[in-house]
């Protein structure tokens, strides 16, 4: 370039900037002289930008360059920063003049002031763009989620009772996050703290009255369960897990499936984002405390639920299959004896859910029991992406048999690929003696009036098409499929998930976990029937479809001769 700017120079009869400048440094100085030759310096360096100014037309002209207006990131600005021109032909954007530079001459570009700052930048007629003061509320990228993005899990919620709960700092999504779902969901009621201090519009926070906004709250949660609202969701904080008891209560006394939506946001636990983000003015010093003192949630086992109609439903088949296995002369002799009950009535009666941690009356097969994260393996599979990615998402969950023993009475299930991906039961632990050896069953008294008020209370359907509960809103989803395959009728499952089930009831005394140990021993039994050419194993052909065995020590399995499909949603129990 140093030869370009020579010619130049030569051109208009003017010595390079260095002679100049050697020369103003040995003659006198004399002020007129001086300001003569900076004014023609000076007009030489306009005419030369305008000269160089072609070279930059040449890379880009000048309407394509007209048709780039000046453009701002969307996540710096809100809406009201930025206001538009009136007509698009008046925003004029002239090229960025060409600058040539040399290392052999630093003073070789226009001695006028550049316009470098965004401000100076924008043409006449726009207005000035400030730094953003708040995030947009659109920006948040939040993770697609099954109950927003499954058809099948869309479809089953909003034929269920589900209570969505969000917990997460202000600014962390949690609103944006309740928003979408209101736009999935035909009938929702969203319960928030926040609503109580909306006058007029205008949020006005009263800390004196916090009390008061979480009661109405959860009176809001109430009366919407009161009225079988399909989807409630809980838009509160919820920073410490004490803080959803109340809403936990609520749905199992209302039979609703609890699903607790953790922020999942990149700056959920970052206090300067969630600063500039959060909608109420929390101020950042709040912010940091309330992520001192977030507690993650830590459910006490994850699982795949049903909903109220088909915990009614499945609970009506398996009473009726037990009452066909009870006119098999030798089953109801063996049952009976091992569990000590007189008359077939009394062993129908004898199974009840009365020790059920949940009250029973929402049936659920156990994918993994996490004690709140007591240990390593129960926390590395509560942070299991595969985990929090499912929850929510409805799956189905095939029914192949029922298990009878002294003890427990349960539903036989065959979980599917992605089911397995969930599961973390072990299906080889050991048995404990108390159930190694079950001709020892508990004893229990009879004719107790607290048992007779549980039957009550615990009373099954008699059958798939007898009517649901008059008050539940929830859909039947329970489906026959085709024949079990034949090959493997006595030994349907093995293996990874062999152990899966759905307790539907206990015999006094004897808590729901003991039904994941019954399967256990009869999946070890029946491999030692198939491998066995002595053994015989007494068998009886159910005419309802089914084939009943005997293992041994009051130990009975029933093979249906179809499947039973019916559908679940994964999520947790939370205690």
């Amino acid at each position: 370039m140093s030869w370009l700017w020579r010619c130049w120079c030569y051109c208009c009869g003017t010595k390079p900037e260095e002679e100049e400048d050697q020369e103003e440094i040995c003659s006198p100085v004399n002020s007129n002289s001086s300001h003569v030759a900076d004014s023609e310096s000076s007009q030489n360096l306009e005419d030369m930008g305008k000269v160089f100014s072609r070279f930059g037309q040449s890379r880009e002209s000048e309407d394509q360059a007209a048709s780039k207006p000046l453009t701002v990131d969307a996540e710096e600005v809100t809406p009201n920063d930025v206001v538009a021109p009136q007509s698009t032909a008046s925003v004029v954007h002239p090229p960025t003049p060409f600058v040539p530079s040399s290392p052999h001459y630093p003073l070789a570009t226009p001695r006028s002031p550049l316009r470098r700052n965004l401000e100076d930048a924008i043409t006449p007629g726009s207005s000035p763009v400030k730094p953003p003061e708040k995030r947009m509320k659109g920006d948040l990228q939040y993770p697609e989620i099954p109950i927003l993005c499954d058809d099948p899990s869309i479809d089953y919620i909003q034929q269920s009772k589900v209570m969505l709960i969000m917990k997460g700092l202000p600014g962390s999504g949690k609103s944006y996050l309740a928003d979408r779902i209101c736009q999935v969901y035909q009938n929702v009621v969203v319960c928030s703290a926040d609503k109580y201090f909306m006058q007029d519009g205008e949020y006005k926070f009263d800390r004196e009255k916090l009390k008061e906004a979480h009661e109405n709250s959860q009176q809001t949660a109430r009366e919407a369960a009161e009225r079988n609202t399909p989807v409630i969701i809980i838009d509160n904080t919820n920073v410490r897990n004490w803080e959803m008891t109340a809403y936990l209560e609520l749905a199992r006394d209302f039979l609703y499936t609890p699903l607790v939506l953790e922020a999942q946001t990149p700056w959920a636990f970052d206090p300067q984002e969630l600063t500039l983000r959060n909608k109420h003015g929390v101020p950042k010093e709040i912010l940091v405390q309330k992520v001192k003192s977030y507690q993650p949630v830590q459910p006490l086992y994850y699982g795949w639920f049903l909903n109220e109609a088909d915990s009614w439903g499945l609970c009506g088949i398996a009473k009726s299959w037990l009452q066909a296995a009870v006119n098999v002369e030798q089953f109801y002799k063996d049952l009976s004896h091992h569990m000590n009950v007189v008359g077939p009535e009394e062993l129908l009666r004898t199974y009840s859910r009365q020790t059920y941690r949940d009250g029973g009356r929402i049936l659920h097969c156990t994918a993994n029991f996490t004690a709140r994260g007591k240990d390593e393996s129960s926390r590395e599979y509560i942070n299991n992406p595969i985990v929090k990615s499912a929850m929510g998402k409805c799956f189905p969950l095939h029914v192949i048999g029922f298990i009878f023993t002294p003890r427990t009475f349960g539903v036989r299930l065959r979980l599917t690929v992605n089911q397995l991906d969930l599961w973390s039961q072990d299906d080889t632990e050991t048995i404990p003696s108390f159930i190694s050896h079950p001709h020892e069953p508990k004893k229990h008294k009879r004719n107790d009036p607290a048992e007779k008020k549980t039957d009550k209370e615990n009373d099954l359907r008699p059958s798939l098409h007898s009517p649901t509960p008059q008050h539940s809103s929830c859909t039947v989803t329970i489906t026959q499929l085709n024949s079990l395959s034949q090959a493997y009728q006595f030994h349907p499952t093995s293996g990874k998930g062999s152990r899966a089930h759905i307790t539907i009831g206990c015999a006094p005394g004897v808590k729901p976990v003991t039904t994941g140990f019954d399967l256990i021993n009869i999946v070890r039994r029946e491999k030692e029937a198939q491998s066995s050419l002595t053994d015989v194993i007494e068998t009886f052909t159910l005419q309802e479809g089914g084939t009943l065995r005997n293992y041994g020590e009051g130990i009975w399995a029933l093979y249906l001769d179809k499947e039973l499909q019916i559908s679940s949603i994964f999520s947790a129990y939370y205690g």
